[in-house]
């Protein structure tokens, strides 16, 4: 009887552990900006969300830019994050606020744009 109570104990500590791990994603855009490894924070410069890369392809007036600013406070240093990402749809961009909203945990700006706005330093130096 003792053999089966711990058995009973095992299987329930089991399935609370497996209940309280986080499910896989299924936003497309996180299994594809996000490293397996490293920070958690997308990397956008590169891909084909970089603007530099979709105004080019697509045009500066065709594509949706986000911005998303905040902080991350959970880690050993609390840090700052901006990101710059450019889409071909409206849903895709305002999926991307979505999963910066999950990254997060103080949210200053996230908006979705028609149309590519250089930043002050682009303008500045011509980039």
């Amino acid at each position: 009887m003792k053999a089966i109570a711990s058995v009973a104990c095992l299987l329930a500590v089991t399935l609370f552990i497996v209940s309280c791990s986080r499910p896989p994603s299924t936003n497309y855009l996180e299994r594809r900006l996000i490293p397996r490894t490293g920070p958690i924070i997308p990397k956008v410069r590169g891909t084909q969300y970089d603007c530099s890369i979709a105004s080019a392809k697509y045009g500066a007036a065709n594509v949706w830019q986000a911005n998303v600013g905040g902080r991350v406070l959970s880690d050993n240093q609390p840090y700052n994050v901006a990101s710059e990402a450019c889409f071909t749809t409206q849903s895709e961009c305002e999926a991307f606020l979505y999963l910066m909203n999950g990254r997060l945990e103080q949210i200053i700006i996230a908006r979705c744009q028609l149309g590519h706005e250089k930043s002050f330093w682009e303008k500045l130096f011509g980039s």
